[in-house]
C-alpha cells in the first residue's frame, strides 16, 4: 500500500517540521511533498549531512532529499517570495506543482498587513507581516477575489489593471477598517500608486508560471508516498478561541489533510506530532510557561528565528504538558481509525536527552507513552542523521 506521513507542529510553530519532513522525505524515491495550509511565513529550517541549510518558506522542506513540491489548494502563493526563494534554492527546488485554487498575495496585502501591525504598538498581533490574513480578508468579497486560476487566464495588460483598481478601491477602504490613518496612510497609498511595484511583482508571478505545472490532488496518487507538511503549530491554529487573537488564519493540524486524503486512494499513514524538548515562541501572545532564565540555565539557542520587526525575539519557556496533551486531544477528531500516530521531540542535545517541564524533566518516551502514541522520533541534533526511531512501549510514567 502506498504510504502518507503528516507533519504538524504541536506547539507555537518552530518545533522541527523542516527537519522532520526531510526525514520522511528520504524514505522513497517517489516522494510528493504537499503544503497542506498557510503560506510563504513558514519558516522550515532543513540541515543535511553534506552541509546544506535553507530555511523553506514556501517551497516543500523535502527538496534536498528529491521530494516533487505540491502546493495545495489550502496554500496562499506569494510570487515575490517564490522568486526569491527559488533563485537562492537553484536546482534544489526541484518540481514544483500549484493547485489552481490557490488564493494569491498581492502587494496590497503585504503593505497593509505591514501597516496595521506597525500602528498597533505594544498591542500586535505576531503577524510575519506577508499579508496571509488581508489576502484572506480581501478574497471574500468577490469583487477583488484572484485566485491562481483566474490570474492564468488573463493577460498581463488586464492584471495590471485589475490590482491597479484594488489598490485605488479595495485598499484605501481597508485602510479606513483597519484604523491605519495619517501619515501611514499617505505612504501605504504612495507606494501602491507605483507602477514599478505591480510590474515587479507581475515580473515574479510570470517567473512562478513559467517554473510550477498546474494540478490538483489527484497528481498526489501518481507518488507511492505523500509527506503533508504543515505550518506554523496547534496552538495557533485559527480555531483556538482561548489564545484569540495571535493566531494564524488557517487550520494548522489534521484538518487540511484529512480532506485531501478523504479524496484519494487509501494510504498507510501516520501522523508524526513534533515538539522541542522545550517550549518556544516567535511573536506576540498568551505563553504560559514562559521564562526569561531558562534559555540561560540550559544554553537555548536558535540559529533561525532572528529578532525581527514584526514578531520581536524570539522567546523560550518550560515544556507544557497539559497545553501539549490538550492540543493533541483537539486534533485526534480528523485522524481516521487504523493510522498510527508518532511523537517526535527535537532538540533534545540542548536538554541532555530530556523534556523540561516545570515540575521537573521527563524523558521523551513518557511524552509519547502519555500521547498514545505508536512510534517516538527522538532528536539531538540538525540533520535527518540525528533522528532516532522507536516503538513506543507501555510503561510507566518515570519522572525524572
Amino acid at each position: 500500500m502506498k504510504k502518507a506521513y503528516a507533519v504538524i507542529g504541536a506547539n507555537f510553530g518552530d518545533e522541527g517540521k523542516g527537519l522532520m519532513t526531510d526525514m520522511f522525505c528520504r524514505s522513497d524515491d517517489n516522494v510528493i511533498n504537499i503544503r497542506s495550509n498557510g503560506g510563504a511565513q513558514a519558516g522550515h529550517t532543513v540541515c543535511t549531512s553534506d552541509g546544506r541549510r535553507h530555511v523553506f518558506s514556501h517551497i516543500g522542506a523535502g527538496s534536498f532529499a528529491g521530494a516533487d513540491t505540491f502546493l495545495s489548494e489550502y496554500f496562499i502563493l506569494n510570487p515575490m517570495l517564490f522568486s526569491r526563494e527559488v533563485n537562492a534554492l537553484g536546482n534544489d527546488a526541484g518540481n514544483i506543482f500549484i493547485d489552481r485554487r490557490c488564493a494569491v498575495t498581492l502587494p496590497c496585502d503585504m503593505l497593509l498587513n505591514q501597516a496595521v501591525e506597525k500602528m498597533r504598538g505594544k498591542s500586535r498581533h505576531g503577524s510575519c507581516g506577508v499579508g496571509i490574513f488581508e489576502t484572506i480578508v480581501r478574497n471574500r468579497d468577490s469583487r477583488y477575489a484572484l485566485k491562481y486560476e483566474d490570474m492564468l487566464r488573463s493577460d498581463r495588460k488586464s492584471l495590471a489593471a485589475l490590482i491597479g483598481r484594488m489598490n485605488r478601491e479595495c485598499c484605501p477602504a481597508r485602510a479606513d477598517e483597519l484604523g491605519i490613518t495619517g501619515i501611514a496612510r499617505e505612504e501605504l497609498l504612495d507606494i501602491l500608486g507605483s507602477a514599478e511595484l505591480t510590474e515587479d511583482w507581475l515580473d515574479s508571478f510570470y517567473s512562478m508560471v513559467a517554473l510550477c505545472s498546474e494540478a490538483d490532488e489527484q497528481l498526489i496518487e501518481e507518488y507511492d508516498t505523500a509527506v503533508f507538511e504543515g505550518a506554523q503549530g496547534l496552538m495557533l491554529d485559527q480555531d483556538r478561541n482561548d489564545y484569540f487573537p495571535n493566531l494564524t488564519p488557517s487550520s494548522t493540524g489534521m484538518k487540511n489533510i484529512r480532506a485531501i486524503l478523504d479524496r484519494l486512494e487509501k494510504r498507510d499513514t501516520e501522523i508524526c506530532y513534533v515538539t522541542r524538548s522545550f517550549f518556544t515562541r516567535h511573536g506576540a501572545g498568551r505563553f504560559d510557561t514562559e521564562s526569561k532564565d531558562i534559555a540561560e540555565m540550559y544554553g537555548l539557542y536558535d540559529r533561525t528565528n532572528a529578532p525581527n520587526e514584526f514578531q520581536g525575539n524570539f522567546r523560550y519557556g518550560w515544556f507544557d504538558l497539559p497545553e501539549f496533551m490538550a492540543s493533541l486531544t483537539l486534533d485526534r477528531r480528523y485522524i481516521a481509525e487504523g493510522e498510527k500516530l508518532a511523537v517526535s521531540v527535537t532538540h533534545l542535545d540542548m536538554t541532555g536527552g530530556m523534556v523540561l517541564c516545570p515540575t521537573g524533566r521527563l524523558m521523551p518516551e513518557d511524552i509519547a507513552y502519555m500521547a498514545i502514541a505508536d512510534r517516538l522520533y527522538k532528536v539531538s541534533g540538525e540533520t535527518a542523521d540525528d533522528v532516532v526511531c522507536q516503538e513506543v512501549m507501555t510503561k510507566p510514567l518515570a519522572r525524572r
